[in-house]
């Protein structure tokens, strides 16, 4: 009797065994109008999205590849042809998805095919993930009544998920499917709102007594139904900014420091350590890690801030979250940064780096291009912040060489705006940018849009040529990793 008990047990746990869930998802991808040279996409921690968790692959000679990723959840994943094309598929555990990119399509469209095609393509044609979520250009900012506001998005944010419901109803999608793409589009909805909220909340006076009475109604309703508290489901993109906007809402409530403690804290370079000090205050568990990484991540991308102090915090966040799947992801984020200080601090000073005198009360272009008048100048108009900025830094000695055989001087105009004068000073001496050097004050930097932007707008990084006598010959240079075609440009605009 008990080696029958013993052999029934066995049974039933072969069984479980076999009827356990395959947690296997396969993707299965043809790009169609040139072959990339690399996929990208990411991969679901914990069932998150994550930018920081991405991958890449190398398509076949018809522009064939396959991905296979191991998750238990339904979860999102972006797929990045690079410049070209991205798209979002929200994935479920033990299934297959056939994807098309056509590149020659005018909006470059991706087509699934099989399961979950109608809701996927749905998904696709909605606000997709981001580190943002309100755009300048959004017409609801421009909506002076709070409430009209929060009845547009309440219509916006139904009329989506009426869809998926629907879908739902005739069996096109799982209710796992269905239940995070509902969390999904309330999280952008609720950010989106949120956010709308902080931007007029900024822009009133104090003197707005009941404009901004009404805003924090607004903020304290909203996030009484949706606190992101340890049990916040944080699957959804849109998790980090709804927390981040839940932040600034507890902040505004315990009464925000004023701008120039802020500036104290950024100038002796606390800033990160204090905002995630804040987020400690109002965050939790898993929320509390997801925002703690996804803080690191976006801080450290492109190197945006080459702060020692995120080095720091990503030192304490492994610390504090010793078996996090954040912080292999994360390493390879902080390790730049960690090499550029290094580099900075074995660095010896290059006597061809040389910064024009007095550049702080230069305020016109003419004025500053004066002070170097008889010389050819490659002007290269930047900021610290500006990844494309920096990648061109990166090919510096391929187009150096031939501004010196033409013996023109390299003239770096940083917008001095947003980019500090000590990160300023430390990315020259990074990249060692021999040439002419300021740090555009906000007159300058206005009037160099004025001359050389579109309506307003302005590009970075920017290229010009001026001649010996001053004057702008090409506004519009060539990126110079492009050095055969700058060759061709400085050739056709200088007096030989």
């Amino acid at each position: 009797m008990k080696l029958q008990r013993i052999i029934l047990l066995i049974l039933i746990v072969g069984l479980s065994a076999c009827s356990k869930k395959n947690e296997e998802i396969i993707i299965n991808v043809k790009v169609i109008g040139g072959i990339p040279d690399k996929i990208e996409y990411t991969i679901p921690v914990n069932g998150t999205w994550f930018y920081g968790a991405k991958k890449s692959v190398v398509p076949d000679s018809l522009g064939n590849f396959r991905i296979s990723i191991a998750s238990d959840l339904a979860s999102f994943i972006t797929l990045y042809i690079p410049k070209k094309a991205a798209a979002v598929l929200l994935v479920e555990p033990d299934q297959k998805y056939e994807v098309d990119f056509n590149l020659d399509s005018k909006n470059k469209a991706f087509k699934v095919n099989g399961e979950n095609n109608e809701a996927l393509t749905l998904y696709n044609s909605l606000p997709l993930p981001e580190f943002y979520v309100l755009s300048t250009s959004n017409p609801l900012l421009k909506d002076a009544v709070l409430s009209s506001v929060s009845s547009k998005i309440e219509n916006l944010k139904e009329k989506e998920i009426s869809q998926f419901k629907k879908q739902l109803e005739k069996q096109i999608i799982t209710k796992d499917f269905y239940d995070l793409a509902e969390l999904d589009r309330n999280y952008y909805y609720l950010a989106l709102e949120t956010s709308i909220a902080k931007v007029k909340y900024n822009a009133q006076s104090d003197s707005i007594e009941t404009q901004n009475t009404q805003i924090r109604r607004l903020w304290t309703k909203i996030f009484q139904q949706t606190p992101p508290t340890e049990s916040f489901d944080i699957r959804s993109p849109w998790s980090f900014i709804l927390m981040r906007n839940y932040i600034n809402f507890n902040q505004h409530n315990a009464g925000i420091l004023k701008s120039e403690e802020m500036q104290k804290i950024y100038d002796q370079g606390k800033i990160h350590s204090y905002n995630i000090g804040e987020a400690k205050k109002y965050l939790k568990g898993k929320a509390l890690e997801y925002y703690h990484a996804t803080y690191i991540l976006s801080n450290s991308f492109s190197n945006k801030d080459n702060s020692k102090e995120l080095i720091a915090l990503y030192e304490n966040f492994k610390k504090e979250y010793p078996n996090s799947a954040y912080s292999n992801h994360l390493t390879g984020l902080i390790k730049p940064i960690i090499d550029f200080h290094q580099k900075i601090e074995e660095s010896t000073n290059n006597n061809k780096i040389e910064f024009i005198k007095n550049y702080e009360n230069i305020d016109r272009f003419d004025e500053l291009i004066k002070t170097l008048k008889g010389k050819k100048l490659f002007v290269d108009i930047w900021g610290t912040w500006c990844a494309p900025c920096k990648k061109e830094f990166q090919q510096k000695d391929r187009y150096s060489e031939l501004l010196k055989s033409k013996n023109i001087t390299t003239l770096y105009i940083c917008e001095g705006i947003n980019s500090k004068e000590k990160v300023w000073k430390e990315m020259i001496n990074y990249y060692d940018l021999e040439g002419q050097h300021l740090l555009a004050n906000r007159k300058l930097i206005a009037d160099i849009i004025d001359k050389f932007g579109n309506k307003g707008s302005f590009a970075y990084p920017r290229y010009l040529l001026v001649d010996e006598k001053g004057n702008v010959v090409n506004s519009q240079a060539s990126y110079p990793s492009k050095t055969e075609q700058l060759e061709n440009e400085i050739n056709e605009n200088y007096v030989w």
